[in-house]
């Protein structure tokens, strides 16, 4: 006959082959005789083996899927999960410079990469920043104005990363004014980038015609090459708000650019440079020199060596100088016409040699600054710019 049983711990209901009181968990009386007979103790160690496999198994699955969901959440966020490890990146990098400094690398090279056309070159070149990009601070107005700078002047890639928004509409502005001024220089530019420069460089801002970016120690005939042309911007200027709140006169020295240059006009200088090279590869009957190939390569080469030793610049100035002298009826020399548009015109190198390439540039900066009341001598070279791009 059957009879209620009880727990005798919590006086709860069990039944009559209970084990547990499924209560409180205490031992029946029925538990009790179980575990006592050692024959059954093998089959209880066995079976809480089998379970904590099961639960390991479950641990595998669970992070497993947790590793799935974190990847995906990463792809559809564009990294965005990973801010906390790039705001320690840029707060340690910042401590080793200093000031506010910039994460994106200007310097990279890559090797036996297959580049098949200009199309390849360019859109590696893209690829090169794009995924650097995700360490900037995301701001919709910034990434848009620098997705109108790369559409309307057909420049690959322009990347502020973290600039300060009212500074890079400054450099738009610029920008614009210049592809204004000279409205067929479009093509060649590959990137506009913020950048850290090394610590024994300076410049507020900087051209570099012919960075070799891709396939630079392959040999050409198995590998394309690729080079950058391009502008970067020193990120101790234009990350850094005090640095910008200063008056250019103070932190550069008066009258070593020319009249009322600022911070964001030093940018016109070195759209310059680019203005000066798009005439000479013009001349050479070259659109750029992006993309390399073995049927292109001892012609860039020959032509890129021609610009280095810096003929094309020196005869443009040459024969500024004079067309001045005729035209103001002067004698000038090549010094005193030089420094009649800036200080930095008349810059020496360290061989006590005019840097023509600097007067050309100072004289567009001049011209970007006052238009036509620019100084004769700018005047004379803008004629000659003109005239090889084809405006005159």
């Amino acid at each position: 006959m059957w009879c209620d049983m009880k727990c005798i711990h919590c006086q709860a209901e069990i039944e009559n082959d209970d084990n547990f009181c499924p209560i409180c968990g205490h031992w029946t009386s029925h538990g009790y005789m179980f575990l006592k007979d050692k024959s059954n103790v093998k089959m209880i160690i066995n079976g809480s083996s089998i379970k904590q496999q099961q639960h390991f198994s479950i641990l595998i699955s669970l992070l497993c899927f947790g590793v799935i969901i974190f990847c995906i959440m990463t792809f559809i966020r564009g990294q965005d999960l990973l801010k906390p490890i790039t705001y320690l990146k840029k707060q340690f990098t910042s401590y080793i410079y200093g000031y506010n400094s910039s994460v994106i690398k200007t310097d990279n090279k890559y090797s036996h990469e297959k580049i098949n056309s200009y199309q390849d070159a360019i859109e590696f070149i893209k690829k090169d920043f794009n995924k650097q990009s995700y360490m900037c601070y995301k701001d919709n107005q910034l990434s848009k104005l620098e997705y109108e700078l790369e559409n309307e002047y057909l420049i690959p890639s322009v990347l502020f990363c973290d600039m300060p928004l009212n500074e890079a509409l400054k450099i738009k502005n610029v920008i614009a004014k210049m592809y204004d001024l000279f409205p067929n220089i479009k093509g060649t530019l590959t990137n506009i980038t913020i950048t850290n420069p090394p610590k024994d460089s300076f410049y507020i801002a900087r051209f570099q015609p012919m960075y070799q970016f891709v396939n630079i120690n392959d040999n050409i005939k198995k590998y394309n090459k690729v080079n950058k042309t391009q502008i970067l911007l020193n990120s101790y200027y234009f990350l850094n708000e005090d640095i910008l709140e200063k008056k250019f006169e103070e932190v550069i020295g008066d009258n070593w650019y020319v009249n009322d240059a600022t911070w964001e006009s030093i940018i016109a200088h070195e759209i310059g440079h680019y203005i000066s090279f798009t005439a000479f590869l013009k001349e050479h009957n070259l659109t750029n020199i992006t993309y390399i190939t073995l049927d292109n390569y001892n012609t860039i080469d020959f032509i890129m060596k021609e610009y280095d030793n810096g003929e094309f610049s020196k005869n443009i100035i040459n024969e500024a100088l004079t067309n001045y002298n005729l035209q103001y009826n002067t004698n000038l020399d090549i010094s005193s016409f030089a420094i009649s548009i800036s200080n930095y015109a008349a810059a020496l190198d360290d061989k006590n040699n005019l840097i023509a390439d600097e007067i050309i540039a100072e004289a567009i900066h001049d011209y970007y600054l006052h238009g036509d009341t620019m100084k004769n001598s700018s005047n004379e070279i803008i004629k000659i710019i003109k005239e090889k791009l084809g405006y005159i």
